[in-house]
């Protein structure tokens, strides 16, 4: 074994190199002939090659399957896989393991390891947002410094204390160093597949954990490099250590300076909405493979060359996540199951031995504690909660495909034996394999949406500040929101705080983001999000001293940007939270809609836009053109006094006039008195406040049964431009008996979804109104058979 050196994986990988096997394989030998014709296809590359990716896929889609009721993440699933087919499993049997794994098939299985973690390498730093690390705060600083270094110190008094005290082989001494520095190491990849997998990436633990994390890698990529140059200069080696500097430097000077404007040329000439031309596909993989060569000739470790070309790409569309769309799926299907089948049969948990076992286990654990002390002590000194200290040590300390990745060069380069090496691997699943479903366990995101003072426009005060929170995902959704938000009458007295929050999903961008936009410093491209800022900054302007916008983007998956919308409700006050809707909109969307129904920290209205009225354009924006007739259909309940409530505050809107129309039940047996009071008191309000307002009109229709009800609404025709309904109803009622069976989106309601349905011929906008939900209600709705959990 080589001689202990204080940088393991940093010397020139040529000078280890003593005989390298040569392997003779005569021509033609790539494609059999068949079977039919007396050929083996396993003695073939392509069809060995082609099973051994298929067979370690095969199995891994099944382990995913096996643990997934375990919460474990998805490549631990396929690592598992691999070391399967390996020696310690299936590949422990001779005859299987050198039909499956023949010399000949190494070198290839070699090559294809490398394309692969070079290109999941490339993709992860695609996923790194740098301006993360540029404004991370002083607690995301700190917690990244300290738990790189903190596991580092621990780590290397470990090894003094047993290097003095304990007697072992040299093999093992020389590898103490090494090991201290793989397990004080803290990479990015992992991170962010644990938070993917738990769905808490856009969490405020999941951004300080990712801010962290990035970081602590950048931490342990300086670290590197400078016990490199000290080690060069111990040794003398001056002009080897400034020839690798300049190297690196070079590296850089070139990815900054001519790669990154030949990416921003790209983007400029790549139509908004358009995808990436092959060609520019072609060229970045071009500037990886190019990179990876320069690097390999300047002793240069390859993946430094692909993380930091990653991280040059610009974030997000078209170039981000056009890059994602197109190499993400060859990367994880083809060259990703090489690198795991190659990793594999490395991996043998035969070598462990019981001695060797507990000293490199006693090392793991130094450094997972000091990594969780070094998380917990900055993050309960700024008050985080002990609970989510804990948690963020836990998240920090998971090790993904690229640790495994320095473990097997550790191995090539014999800083360490094939025994720690299975010992370091095995114990790395294991941890991670803990972690994740405890983490599930412990972190609740939504229990930050808990409320114990109601938000919401019937208990708002008359003469007080209205908060809303309007969510954007299309452009078309701008013109209705802010001609709802007119009519909404914002004056002096009481005026109106908008809160615009764009739905973005990410793509090709690892770091969830919610972004901030100063209005007064709007950038002069003509983007979407540009166009829907300005859009609301002259709504503003129009009603200015009695509107006051603020406008935010969330990029984010759509299954957790929910998190963005509650939290966003939750620290800004809001009494109200719109979200548009169209029945054409994406399953995703239509989740989000149900997740924020069902945590919302305040009441929800659900917009939908039929069609773009001639009343509504024509009235985009204050003045005495604006007209507006609102209908407000009452069958009674909470949902049905909020619509109430928001339909009393548009009457006072000089130019709105507005039609509630009371619908009751001709035959009433039995009442809720509690109910009844609370819809009577809803209605005696409203007549009251508009007693001589001859814009406001009151009328009583009786049904006595559902079908009454849809003849009753169809009879409205078209002499309204929106309505306002209560989504949820009572289920018993007579009113709406029958009608469920007939109703197509649940989110919307009987009522909901019945004047947004093509059968009625009316124009008009609907917005479908929850009150904010007590503890109880929350409870009963999770209960309901539409919202289960799996499809949440």
């Amino acid at each position: 074994m080589a001689q202990s050196t204080e940088s393991p994986f940093l010397t020139n990988t040529s000078m280890l190199v003593e005989y390298v096997p040569v392997l003779c394989e005569p021509v033609g030998r790539m494609v059999s002939k068949g079977v039919f014709l007396g050929d083996n296809p396993m003695k073939y590359t392509l069809p060995l090659l082609t099973s051994q990716i298929g067979l370690v896929t095969l199995l891994s889609t099944i382990l995913r399957l096996l643990l997934r009721p375990l919460s474990q993440p998805e490549y631990i699933a396929d690592i598992l896989g691999g070391i399967a087919l390996g020696p310690s499993l299936v590949g422990h049997n001779q005859n299987f393991f050198e039909s499956f794994f023949p010399l000949k098939s190494l070198t290839i299985l070699d090559v294809y390891e490398l394309l692969g973690i070079l290109f999941f390498t490339f993709l992860v730093g695609v996923r790194i947002d740098v301006t993360v690390i540029k404004r991370a705060g002083g607690l995301a600083l700190v917690i990244g410094i300290a738990s790189f270094f903190l596991p580092l110190i621990t780590t290397k008094a470990l090894a003094a204390v047993l290097k003095s005290h304990v007697k072992m082989d040299k093999d093992f001494e020389n590898s103490l160093p090494s090991i201290g520095f793989l397990q004080s190491m803290i990479n990015f990849q992992a991170t962010y597949s644990i938070l993917a997998d738990l769905k808490l990436l856009n969490s405020e633990l999941g951004r300080l954990v990712l801010s962290s994390s990035m970081i602590s890698s950048l931490c342990s990529w300086c670290y590197a490099v400078i016990i490199k140059s000290v080690t060069f200069t111990k040794d003398g080696m001056t002009t080897a250590l400034i020839r690798s500097l300049l190297s690196r430097l070079s590296l850089l000077f070139v990815i900054i300076c001519v790669c990154r404007p030949v990416m921003f040329w790209m983007i400029k000439n790549t139509p908004e909405g358009k995808t990436l031309k092959e060609s520019y596909v072609c060229t970045l993989t071009l500037m990886v493979l190019g990179g990876a060569f320069y690097c390999e000739i300047t002793g240069i470790e390859p993946l430094v060359c692909a993380i930091f070309l990653g991280m040059a790409v610009p974030s997000g569309p078209p170039l981000g996540s056009g890059l994602v769309d197109k190499l993400e799926c060859f990367v994880s299907a083809v060259l990703l199951p090489s690198f795991v089948v190659n990793f594999g049969r490395r991996v043998d948990v035969h070598h462990i031995t019981k001695s060797s076992l507990g000293k490199v286990e006693l090392f793991i654990m130094c450094g997972f504690l000091g990594k969780v002390i070094g998380c917990m002590v900055p993050s309960i000194y700024k008050n985080v909660p002990v609970v989510d200290a804990f948690l963020i040590g836990l998240l920090m300390s998971c090790q993904g495909f690229i640790d495994f990745q320095f473990f097997s060069h550790g191995l090539h380069l014999k800083f360490i034996s094939e025994e720690i090496f299975s010992e370091m691997v095995i114990m790395a699943i294991l941890h991670s394999a803990i972690i994740t479903p405890l983490v599930r366990r412990l972190y609740d995101p939504s229990r930050r949406s808990v409320v114990y003072r109601r938000r919401m426009i019937q208990h708002s005060r008359h003469n007080g500040e209205l908060r809303i929170l309007a969510c954007v995902h299309q452009e078309d959704n701008v013109l209705t929101l802010t001609n709802i938000l007119e009519a909404s009458n914002p004056t002096r007295e009481s005026p109106i705080s908008v809160y615009v929050l764009e739905l973005v999903e990410l793509i090709g961008q690892a770091m969830p983001l919610l972004i901030s936009h100063k209005t007064n410093k709007l950038s002069r491209s003509n983007t979407r999000s540009t166009r829907i800022v300005r859009a609301f900054q002259q709504f503003e302007m129009r009603n200015h001293g009695v509107v006051m916008v603020q406008c935010f983007t969330s990029i984010a998956p759509f299954r957790t940007i929910d998190n963005d919308i509650c939290s966003l409700a939750l620290d800004k006050v809001v009494s109200l939270v719109i979200i548009p809707f169209h029945k054409t909109d994406g399953q995703a969307i239509k989740i989000i809609q149900k997740k924020v129904l069902q945590k919302a920290p305040c009441s929800v209205g659900i917009l939908v836009d039929k069609e773009t009225t001639k009343t509504l354009k024509t009235g985009s924006g204050s003045g005495a053109w604006f007209t507006l007739h609102v209908c407000v259909i009452f069958l009674g309940g909470p949902d049905d006094r909020e619509a109430l409530a928001f339909g009393t505050r548009m009457a006072e809107h000089p130019n709105i006039t507005v039609t509630v129309i009371h619908v009751f039940d001709n035959e009433l047996d039995h009442v809720d008195l509690i109910e009844t009071q609370q819809d009577l008191s809803a209605i005696n309000d409203f007549k009251i406040v508009h007693m001589d307002n001859g814009r406001a009109v009151y009328k009583e229709e009786g049904v006595r049964e559902g079908p009454e009800t849809v003849e009753l609404l169809r009879s409205l025709g078209e002499g309204f431009d929106l309505m306002l309904v209560g989504r949820r109803h009572e289920e018993n009622s007579r009113l709406t008996c029958g009608l469920l069976e007939w109703c197509e989106v649940r989110e919307l309601g009987v009522i909901g979804d019945m004047l947004t349905s093509s059968d009625f011929k009316n124009d008009a906008s609907v917005l479908v109104v929850q009150q904010q939900p007590s503890q109880v209600d929350v409870v009963t709705e999770s209960s309901l058979h539409w919202t289960s959990r799996e499809e949440l």
